[in-house]
């Protein structure tokens, strides 16, 4: 008997275990939701961000840091190009004897180390002296990705051959012969032309660099230090070779980048100055990021009041947007931009304060996460908890987004770009995981 009350209590207690252990334990928010109330936490997946991608037609290029070259085809933008717009600056006290005589004249860049596009193949650089000098328009000072200025019929010179980006250190020019005796000679008078750089300017004018031919499969990132070098040599008792050096001039800020691109044929051709904005379902289920060229994605959230259709709703707590470049669209030689901050807009499209990340109290970057492996599972992250929150307590219509935009000045020095799918894109698809409060009605 003993033994028997025994297995008795024990099997009990274990009724009782098992029984506990089966009930979901109750959250109790207590009073910041609601009063004396038992809640649970719900995931809501079905609201879906709407997706667009904004048009501009003129970027801002000058004060980028960068000189860009070059041109490449991508299957998404067209045919990208680059040319770069600058001016320079002669040598003071520059002193000549022993009859100088002259040698070459070059233009010498140095690679920054970026690019875009296919590097294998060879190079086809050509400069061109401008007919005029560079001026910004009345209540302008600055010039942009489709600013152009008239250059003279003839190349001063050209460089055809391979650019390693991360090895060569500097690529030489081989320009005009004419031009290099007649600046030689401007030292040898002492001509007023050499004596300041407004003077200098205003004969020279300045430089358009950019391929040959528009047949090149890359654009190349140079530091903003070019240098026109002229060599030339003094013979005493012995040779003594030497040079002069016209250095980049950019006090006035009107080193600039031309970037065009042709969008013939492609999935972005639909763009021009009468269609601003697209929602991604006119545009193959996608939105599109190049920030250089003037594409920027957005994302809204129309459907977010729905969520006071749910009688058991009380408020948000957690929001996570999850952006992913459909599969195949990043190659290696065409790599996403690794920081995209989400910057917050209206219906003007005009970005606004970046989302901050509420632990560091910095700007969210995206956090993003290569999937090299299978490319499945590449995305930026973004905590939208405190911005969904905002928009839920708005009550007119809304047409407030975000937009993905690279930092400054690496959005207009650099050609990452990035494509990403709506959730109609079996490629990839935005998604929103949100979590909110739910008490039983």
């Amino acid at each position: 008997m003993t033994i028997f009350y025994k297995k008795q209590v024990l099997f009990l207690l274990l009724g009782t275990v098992m029984i506990t252990a089966c009930q979901k334990t109750p959250i109790q928010f207590g009073q910041a939701y609601v009063d004396n109330s038992f809640s649970n936490i719900v995931l809501v997946d079905t609201i879906s961000p709407q997706l667009s991608t904004v048009f501009v037609d003129s970027t801002v290029t000058s004060g980028s840091g960068a000189m860009l070259a070059g041109d490449y085809p991508d299957p998404y933008f067209g045919k990208v190009s680059a040319k770069s717009f600058f001016e320079l600056s002669p040598s003071g006290g520059v002193t000549l004897s022993h009859n100088p005589v002259f040698d070459s004249l070059k233009l010498i860049l140095i690679p920054n180390k970026s690019f875009y596009g296919d590097t294998t193949v060879n190079c086809d650089f050509s400069v061109y002296q401008l007919s005029n000098p560079m001026s910004f328009p009345q209540f302008q000072n600055v010039f942009y990705n489709n600013t152009n200025f008239a250059v003279n019929a003839t190349a001063l010179g050209s460089f055809a051959g391979r650019i390693y980006p991360n090895i060569t250190d500097s690529v030489f020019i081989n320009l005009s012969n004419s031009m290099g005796q007649e600046l030689l000679n401007q030292y040898k008078e002492n001509d007023a032309t050499i004596q300041s750089a407004t003077n200098f300017i205003a004969y020279f004018k300045g430089l358009r660099v950019g391929s040959s031919n528009g047949n090149m499969q890359a654009v190349y990132g140079f530091k903003d230090s070019a240098t026109l070098r002229l060599y030339y040599h003094e013979t005493d008792v012995f040779i003594e070779n030497k040079h002069i050096d016209f250095k980049l001039y950019n006090s006035d800020n009107t080193q600039f980048n031309q970037v065009l691109s042709d969008k013939t044929g492609t999935p972005v051709a639909a763009f021009n100055s009468a269609k601003k904005e697209l929602l991604s379902s006119e545009t193959n289920g996608s939105a599109y990021l190049q920030y250089i060229t003037g594409f920027v994605p957005k994302i809204k959230f129309p459907s977010l009041n729905q969520l006071y259709l749910r009688p058991d709703f009380v408020k948000i707590i957690k929001a996570d947007l999850i952006v992913k470049p459909i599969t195949g669209s990043y190659p290696t030689s065409m790599p996403l931009p690794p920081i995209l901050y989400a910057s917050e807009t209206d219906q003007n499209n005009l970005p606004g304060g970046d989302l901050i990340d509420a632990t560091s109290s910095s700007f969210q970057t995206g956090n993003l996460v290569l999937d090299n492996l299978y490319n499945q599972n590449t995305q930026y992250t973004y905590d939208v908890t405190s911005y969904l929150q905002q928009q839920l307590a708005i009550t007119y219509t809304n047409q407030n987004g975000l937009l993905l935009i690279p930092p400054a000045p690496t959005r207009i020095a650099s050609f990452n770009r990035a494509i990403f799918g709506d959730k109609t894109n079996k490629q990839g698809a935005i998604q929103l995981k949100l979590f909110y409060v739910s008490v039983n009605p």
